[in-house]
């Protein structure tokens, strides 16, 4: 219980100072998830998409975002966050959801003149299956990543 206080605490400080990927709509492909869209609005963002295993979703909270020195005209970004995605997936006989909290890390590069970013992230946490999936997979780390381009 002291710990979900703690928790909640956190989250609402992180929402009201964290600093964000750039907001928009965009795309992006990795793994699991090959084929994806994403919202981005403040420092949370949504995502869903389709997996070789099936679909999913995830959402995450960029808790901080802080500039790469890259040279003169270049915009390049890090930042970092934690998440959590939710996918039904089938694999092999097994069938059943699939979660996966995670911390990330991504950087993000803001073209000059254009109305888009490029960016790219890695994903690291614990994969848990869930019904069928218990047997496939059970709980253990998994990582995931992806790159994408949002439209500002």
């Amino acid at each position: 219980m002291r710990f979900g206080r703690l928790l909640a605490v956190f989250l609402v400080l992180a929402l009201g100072t964290a600093v964000a990927q750039s907001p928009g709509y965009g795309l992006y492909s990795g793994f699991p998830t090959y084929l994806g869209l994403q919202y981005q609005n403040g420092n949370l963002r949504f995502g869903v998409g389709l997996s070789g295993y099936g679909f999913g979703g995830d959402a995450a909270m960029i808790l901080a975002k802080s500039p790469l020195p890259a040279g003169q005209g270049i915009d390049l970004a890090w930042y970092y966050g934690a998440g959590v995605g939710v996918g039904f997936w089938s694999v092999y006989t097994y069938t059943g959801f699939y979660l996966f909290p995670h911390g990330l890390a991504g950087v993000e590069y803001r073209i000059p003149g254009m109305s888009f970013s490029a960016y790219g992230e890695l994903n690291v946490g614990l994969g848990i299956g869930l019904g069928d999936l218990a047997g496939w997979r059970g709980v253990a780390p998994d990582f995931a990543g992806r790159a994408g381009i949002i439209f500002r």
